[in-house]
């Protein structure tokens, strides 16, 4: 004869109140903040604030030293999100998307910031008193590139839209693309219009800075692509 149910401890349903569901009700399994979205929006955000400051230095020759410290601030802002997001992901056990795919997107993020670093840098350095009017054109479209990045990383928490972020992606190529034609511009007007040596020297590295910084952010684009593609 089975034994009533009701009189076996071992197939008594433990209530909420049941001791077992006290005691892993206290246990955290997941740390208190594990946000990764609200760093990559920070992350993008603070890119586009460093574009634009890139954007003044490039028109605004008095205030570049000015602007250089405020470009320093962002860099160290872009480094600091980075490293937390890396700190987080090895106290989280749960990740809302791939950890490999966290990792590579959030140093990819800190290249554009970093390539923009650089590129206020050399400008800084150079002190270029003339330049050709499509350097600020190719800043332009940086800016942009950035701007579409930023948004992109915005939406990627809501991966079902997977339409709008594949269009906003396609736009970073597409910018992309426009910084190539922008740059062979510059190429060609430093060398036909008398620009001395050395500063045909110091532009056609700025404007690479400039043009190779539009290129991390569509390496940003294509990380973003496959991770919408695994989770499709």
């Amino acid at each position: 004869m089975q034994p009533d149910s009701k009189d076996n401890p071992c197939t008594e349903k433990p209530s909420h109140g049941h001791p077992i569901l006290r005691f892993l009700s206290k246990l955290n399994f997941l740390p208190k903040t594990h946000d990764f979205y609200g760093f990559f929006k920070r992350s993008g955000d603070n890119i586009v604030a460093g574009a634009a400051t890139l954007r003044q230095m490039i028109s605004n020759e008095s205030d570049r030293e000015a602007l250089l410290k405020i470009l320093d601030d962002q860099e160290h802002i872009g480094d600091r999100i980075t490293h937390d997001v890396i700190e987080l992901l090895h106290k989280t056990f749960l990740t809302p998307i791939d950890r490999e795919d966290i990792h590579k997107l959030v140093n990819t993020l800190d290249d554009v910031m970093d390539s923009i670093h650089t590129t206020g840098n050399r400008l800084s350095l150079y002190q270029l008193h003339r330049m050709p009017a499509e350097v600020a054109n190719l800043a332009d479209t940086l800016l942009r590139s950035t701007e579409e990045l930023s948004n992109v990383v915005a939406t990627l928490q809501d991966l079902k839209n997977s339409t709008a972020i594949q269009k906003r992606c396609i736009e970073i190529g597409r910018l992309e693309n426009e910084a190539d034609e922008t740059f062979n511009k510059v190429l060609r007007d430093i060398y036909h219009n008398g620009y001395p040596p050395q500063d045909i020297i110091q532009i056609k590295e700025l404007i690479e800075n400039l043009e190779r910084t539009t290129d991390r952010c569509k390496d940003v684009a294509v990380i973003i692509q496959g991770i919408v593609l695994k989770h499709s």
